[in-house]
């Protein structure tokens, strides 16, 4: 049996959350708020249960034509997501049986495509290699928080480096509403120098707007500083015992290239004095070559995690008729920045 939950119903959802014991702010109603900004549509958790386990999958239910008997599809928004297991007797009966209701489901609500950006950390792409079109984008790097030996030897590495970072850099922790159009200078800049970003990855003020109404204390905001100016800044989510990175800007590549590693290890200090256990400071797609992924992979103190993203056409025949998209196109759409 399954139950569908509104984004509408919050308390809900949230008791939904509570039951399976999960405290991932991607799969939070809070921000599922601000990732509707992004993919417009209608926000949905499913929640499925036998007597095998219970299974969410939050998702967004987008229309993909605009005539004639409407036709959807679905996806998770930016970021991560995708099902997530509460196992009590049979994880592969599990995993079946929802994929059936699920299927069943997407059939009678005419939805024709599904498109899942898995979460790394949950290693949840695993259960479906075998049912969809599983495709690995990159590996997703993580500090962790409680290996005070290795973190404290990243730090004393970086204040030997002979750049910027040692010398002028003076980094702070600002305010989410206060500082937004600031932070919004930044980002700019740095979307509008990737040259192979992809339109939907200059988001909008009224994407941050709604992310910071919306996400509240779990949204921060750190800046570096240097002669007085902020030159990089970088906001973050927070629940649970982990931070997210979630999007950064600079104002030039120079100073992403030297302030980014001072700046993340920074809220790596800062999450371990508020208690966090991991800091995930994502990755970069396989096809950029970036001084990022570098350095992220340079502070990282754990395994790398591999990034996933699923896709699995559920009506062909109306997928082919209303649906141009080129495989390449869903592989840059899904990617994380």
């Amino acid at each position: 049996m399954y139950e569908l939950i509104s984004i509408q119903d919050r308390s809900r959802w949230k008791k939904i959350l509570d039951t399976v014991h999960v405290t991932d702010i991607y799969y939070t109603n809070q921000y599922f708020l601000g990732a509707l900004k992004l993919d417009p549509g209608e926000a949905w958790l499913f929640h499925y249960k036998d007597v095998d386990g219970e299974v969410i999958y939050p998702f967004i239910k987008r229309p993909v034509n605009e005539v004639g008997t409407p036709f959807y599809d679905v996806t998770t928004p930016f970021g991560y997501g995708g099902p997530l297991f509460k196992v009590e007797k049979n994880c592969a009966n599990l995993a079946a049986n929802f994929r059936k209701a699920f299927e069943s489901y997407c059939q009678s609500e005419k939805i024709i495509a599904e498109y899942i950006r898995f979460h790394p950390l949950k290693e949840n792409a695993s259960y479906f290699q075998n049912s969809m079109k599983v495709s690995p984008l990159f590996e997703t790097y993580t500090i962790n928080l409680k290996n005070k030996k290795a973190l404290v030897e990243k730090k004393i590495k970086n204040k030997n480096l002979k750049n910027i970072n040692s010398a002028d850099l003076i980094v702070k922790k600002l305010g989410t509403v206060r500082h937004m159009f600031e932070f919004l200078v930044l980002y700019y800049a740095a979307a509008r120098r990737r040259e192979e970003a992809d339109s939907y990855y200059f988001f909008t003020n009224d994407y941050f707007e709604t992310l910071i109404s919306s996400m509240g204390s779990d949204l921060h905001l750190f800046g570096a500083y240097h002669e007085d100016k902020l030159v990089s800044a970088c906001y973050v989510l927070a629940m649970g015992d982990t931070i997210f990175y979630h999007l950064e800007g600079s104002l030039t590549k120079e100073y992403s290239e030297s302030t980014m590693q001072t700046l993340l290890l920074k809220i790596a200090e800062w999450g371990e004095e508020n208690y966090y256990s991991f800091f995930h400071l994502g990755g970069d797609f396989q096809g950029d070559v970036t001084n990022d992924k570098h350095i992220k992979k340079e502070i990282a103190n754990c395994e790398p995690n591999i990034f996933y993203i699923g896709q699995q056409i559920h009506d062909q025949q109306n997928y082919d008729k209303l649906v141009t998209i080129e495989e390449e196109d869903i592989i840059r759409r899904y990617r994380n920045i």
